[in-house]
């Protein structure tokens, strides 16, 4: 049974498509047949994370405008899953027509990771409407959390399940939000907490996941446990050999 998960945000830039695109790496590595779909066709940049071409023969814009089948949209990645990207060179695409072009495609797949337009808008709302259930990412801070409420607000107005808050880019300051008051505010679960990192932003600049990149940072750390909660696989108990990677990935 194919589980279709959108992962949103009440503003850009607090992580989302980093998220989805090494989730997308994670759930493969625990033996999960994976599709990503860039959600957001007005603003596409997954596949820059992804460091794959921005110019595709097909798109999900294509497949939008009904100029194309979604099978013919669907391309490999070399971490091992699959990628509907969407397009730049083809705005206006209708988003509302998501969750009817998905049909033929349900039983492929174990997850659907949806990478939806930041904020609340249009483009978010067809990427709830088109989902099982979806994960809200925020930052540790206030501007951020306001936000990620509108997010929630929205799931719960279309009855999309809330699998829980990831709390992105966390330095461990004190003055950043902590996680009880994430809690106490948002009312919801923190599924994960990922730390900010240096090598996550040069990831992003070589367009390749943290994961494959730096596979033992601390950041991607917490996405591996983040991607174990979804699955309920349980995780392996971090040894001392792990920590020690995990240090000389942090630093090297």
């Amino acid at each position: 049974m194919t589980e279709i998960i959108s992962v949103v945000s009440g503003k850009g830039g607090v992580g989302k498509t980093t998220l989805v695109s090494n989730l997308a790496v994670a759930l493969t590595k625990l033996g999960g047949r994976v599709l990503v779909i860039d959600g957001n066709v007005s603003g596409a940049n997954l596949g820059i994370h992804l460091g794959v071409p921005s110019v595709y023969p097909v798109s999900l814009n294509d497949v939008l405008h009904k100029d194309a089948f979604i099978t013919q949209a669907i391309y490999r990645h070399a971490s091992g899953f699959n990628i509907i990207p969407a397009s730049l060179s083809a705005l206006g695409a209708n988003s509302q027509r998501l969750k009817h072009i998905m049909y033929d495609i349900l039983g492929d797949y174990d997850a659907i990771l949806i990478d939806a337009s930041a904020g609340v808008n249009k483009e978010m709302r067809s990427a709830l409407e088109a989902s099982d259930s979806c994960i809200i990412i925020t930052n540790p801070e206030l501007p951020a959390l306001s936000n990620a409420l509108l997010a929630k607000k929205e799931a719960q107005k279309q009855n999309i399940p809330i699998r829980g808050i990831v709390i992105n880019k966390s330095t461990g300051q004190k003055y950043e939000v902590n996680d009880k008051d994430v809690i106490d505010f948002l009312e919801l679960p923190v599924l994960g907490k990922i730390k900010d990192h240096r090598k996550v932003r040069e990831s992003i600049a070589i367009g390749k996941p943290i994961l494959e990149h730096r596979p033992h940072n601390t950041s991607s750390y917490g996405i591996r446990t983040i991607a174990h909660k979804i699955t309920g696989i349980e995780p392996p108990k971090r040894t001392i050999i792990d920590s020690l990677k995990g240090f000389i990935d942090d630093i090297r």
